[in-house]
């Protein structure tokens, strides 16, 4: 089974473009529930939400609806707290737990957490703060893109993100692994020119293509097969355009593939 959705659903500038102009922001979960079965939730890295806000996403969206919940900075980037935040994170998302709608967690390191002893220790670390919770790890770095690690993550039950990128220097290559029942593929796009220089546009805008959606099919098929579930998110959300390619890509794998 394959699961698409995008990497979050709050953005203004979808209006127009998937939320009708009329609709009242509080309201936008709901309608995005109505046309998708999952959604990453990416505010989290920058700060935890209250559990209200939570037990409103739960009381929102259908029986089936699943959240990968992406982790506070501070266990990925400051790497610093010994698990304090992850803990305080598990606790406000006990309303997804209890419906049984947290289907996972997220944990996207930046480019400085490079494949080293310190750093796999760290990893073992985190899931062990993740009360069995599903976890998929996203790596920014090429080191990490290696046969031994993806042996790795399947070792500590790390679930394996597979990402596709921009091709440049020091980011890691599209390596479709499954290391857990869950496959996991991330979208960010291939802006190039924006990827490390801000000042010069969004870096996550870009409207894939047919051709650039459709080299994944091979390795999607890979991955179908050794997994029980694949998710795939777009995370390209500059002016909906994760909204147009999650609905693109839907459509090619239809056919083929049991979808939601």
């Amino acid at each position: 089974m394959i699961v698409v959705g995008t990497s979050g659903y709050h953005f203004k500038d979808w209006t127009g473009v998937f939320y009708p102009p009329e609709l009242e922001n509080q309201y936008w979960l709901d309608y995005y529930a109505k046309h998708f079965k999952t959604v990453e939730i990416n505010s989290t890295y920058y700060g935890l939400p209250r559990v209200d806000t939570v037990a409103r996403w739960a009381d929102q969206t259908p029986d089936d609806f699943d959240f990968i919940v992406k982790v506070h900075g501070d266990t990925t980037h400051k790497r610093t707290d010994n698990g304090a935040s992850l803990n305080e994170l598990l606790q406000v998302l006990s309303p997804l737990r209890e419906q049984g709608k947290l289907a996972g967690l997220l944990a996207q390191f930046p480019a400085s957490f490079h494949n080293g002893d310190k750093e796999r220790d760290y990893l073992r670390a985190v899931i062990h703060h993740t009360e069995g919770l599903n976890i998929f790890v996203e790596f920014r770095h090429y080191t990490w893109d290696s046969d031994d690690a993806v042996a790795f993550c399947r070792e500590i039950g790390a679930g394996w993100v597979a990402v596709d990128l921009p091709r440049i220097g020091g980011l890691p290559g599209a390596r479709p692994a499954v290391t857990t029942a869950t496959g996991y593929i991330r979208f960010h796009g291939r802006n190039s020119k924006t990827w490390y220089t801000p000042e010069a546009g969004d870096r996550y805008d870009w409207m894939y293509s047919d051709r650039e959606l459709q080299q994944w099919l091979p390795r999607l098929k890979a991955m179908d097969q050794r997994a029980e579930k694949t998710y795939l998110f777009f995370n390209n959300c500059h002016a909906g355009q994760a909204i147009k390619s999650a609905e693109k890509m839907r459509r090619m794998l239809e056919n083929q593939y049991e979808v939601l």
